[in-house]
């Protein structure tokens, strides 16, 4: 089984044993935190008339953050209903499999 597949297959297995949702839960805290900060980091740079340069790729790092948590967020929220439609029983047998893709 070629290499991207077998990863996949044990994300999936790592987000259906509640290991990749703890993981996923603390990275959106994370990016809710660093998002937070960045904006204040923009607000204060505006306020204090630094360097537009340095304005805008502060705002576009914070951006970023903010589109990936979001990303994050709904990825999250929409697996349980995902989770429903994948067929467990095939996912674990070819993550285990060590055969090459034919």
């Amino acid at each position: 089984m070629d290499i991207p597949r077998q990863q996949l297959l044990k994300r999936w297995e790592s987000l259906q044993d509640g290991t990749g949702l703890v993981r996923s839960a603390k990275l959106a805290r994370l990016l809710s935190a660093s998002g937070f900060l960045l904006v204040l980091l923009v607000t204060c740079a505006v306020a204090y008339r630094l360097s537009p340069i340095f304005v805008a790729a502060a705002s576009a790092v914070t951006g970023w953050v903010i589109a990936e948590r979001n990303a994050l967020q709904l990825r999250v929220s929409q697996w349980p209903i995902f989770s429903e439609y994948i067929d467990w029983d095939r996912v674990r047998r070819d993550s285990r499999s060590r055969r090459p893709d034919g």
